[in-house]
């Protein structure tokens, strides 16, 4: 999933030409901030060291609401339907 959406937000790796240029940076958006959360989630799983602050985590929560915000109004796009499928299946080489 991690790397799906690294390859979705990456404008070299898949350029979407003629596509909506609003939807394609808010489909950008959406899979960046689901790697930098899944990253977060990490950190927070498995660094013992370092507890979290309210304010971290907070911050985190709302850019999780932010994502799911964009995701709703791009949703039904045929690229946001590309990258839910690119989630579950990966590339062929």
């Amino acid at each position: 999933m991690k790397s799906a959406s690294n390859r979705f937000s990456d404008s070299r790796q898949t350029p979407y030409a003629g596509e909506d240029p609003a939807v394609v940076a808010k489909l950008r958006s959406v899979a960046k901030l689901f790697v930098q959360l899944q990253e977060k989630r990490h950190e927070a799983d498995y660094n013992l060291r370092d507890a979290w602050t309210k304010t971290q985590s907070l911050r985190e929560i709302l850019a999780a609401s932010r994502a799911f915000e964009i995701w709703q109004e791009i949703r039904t796009e045929t690229i946001a339907q590309d990258y839910l499928v690119s989630l579950l299946i990966r590339p062929r080489d």
